[in-house]
This record gives structure tokens, C-alpha cells and sequence, in this order.
């Protein structure tokens, strides 16, 4: 019996290139309990696509970006056209970019899951506490995601779009007669 033995390459889906941009204290505590540290972002992601889009090769008279305080490391994805050893710089529109993608993101998430609030047993605070807990923020932090939420709700009833829901559904196949 003959045995070959053959090495296989794991395939790599985030470099170990980063940059580093500047968020809001919050949504970076977001980022980490999601994605880790530093942040990976799922591949195919809008972030990682934003990313890839405007990535470039280091100026000449730039130096990379370094690690420090109130920066939040983000990993630079593989792809086959941008190698990350070559194509790891953001300049300072390209990380506006990535974080109104991010932003969007939070909001996104932060509305879908807060805009229930309504219908809940508990102050609107201590359900934000909650959400705040189950996704890493600090709870010092509460306050903010309420005046961010209630800006949101408040920006859509001006123009006369109510985006609150009236009602649970409670029509789940096990009710269903």
C-alpha cells in the first residue's frame, strides 16, 4: 500500500495588513465584541468591498499608519487583484468612506432592534442598557444610543413617516389556526 502525502495550503481570507481609523468610542466596542481584534469583517461584506474599493499603494511620501489610542484596526482583505502587501494604504477620504460604510452599518442594526421598544416590559432606558450589554458597548454609553435612536425616529415623524411598529406580529405558524 502506497501513502502520498500532500501539503494543502489553507486558504487565507484576511491579510495581516490593518489600518487604523478613528470611531466613535461606542461602535468600536461594537466592532470588537462582532468582529474580534483587530476587526475582521465577513468576507464579502459591504465593509471589506469599501475597503478593497480604495485601498492604494503607499505614497512615497507617506509612512504607514502605526497603532494608538482611540484607533480601531481594521484587517485589509486577500484579494487576487490588490495584493495586501502592496495595496495597504487608505487616505483620509478613503477611511471617511469606511466609516460611514461602518456608521451605517450600526444604525442599520441599531433601528432594527430598537425600534420595537414600544411593546417591552421595562423603561426605554433599561431595554438600551440591555441592547448595549449584548453587543459589547458600555453601558456609559446608553445615553448617547438613545439621543442617536430618538434623532433617527424623530428625522423620519418630521416628514411625516412614522417607521415605529404598531404592533407585535404574532402570527407565527404555532398561532395560526
Amino acid at each position: 500500500m502506497k501513502l502520498y502525502l500532500c501539503s494543502v495550503k489553507p486558504k487565507i481570507i484576511m491579510s495581516q495588513f490593518v489600518i487604523y481609523l478613528r470611531l466613535q468610542p461606542f461602535i468600536a466596542q461594537w466592532l470588537h465584541h462582532h468582529y474580534g481584534i483587530p476587526v475582521r469583517f465577513q468576507p464579502h461584506s459591504i465593509e471589506n468591498s469599501t475597503i478593497l474599493q480604495f485601498t492604494q499603494k503607499l505614497p512615497a511620501d507617506r509612512q504607514p499608519d502605526v497603532a494608538a489610542d482611540g484607533l480601531t484596526a481594521v484587517c485589509i482583505p486577500d484579494n487576487g487583484k490588490k495584493d495586501p502587501a502592496i495595496y495597504n494604504y487608505l487616505g483620509v477620504k478613503g477611511k471617511e468612506a469606511v466609516v460611514d460604510c461602518i456608521e451605517r452599518t450600526f444604525r442599520l442594526m441599531m433601528w432594527n432592534e430598537l425600534n420595537d421598544m414600544s411593546d417591552i416590559g421595562c423603561s426605554v432606558l433599561n431595554a438600551i442598557d440591555a441592547w448595549c450589554e449584548k453587543h459589547g458597548i458600555d453601558i456609559e454609553y446608553d445615553r448617547t444610543i438613545l439621543q442617536r435612536y430618538n434623532r433617527m425616529r424623530n428625522s423620519y415623524v418630521k416628514k411625516g413617516i412614522d417607521l415605529r411598529k404598531k404592533q407585535r406580529n404574532h402570527d407565527t405558524p404555532i398561532n395560526k389556526k
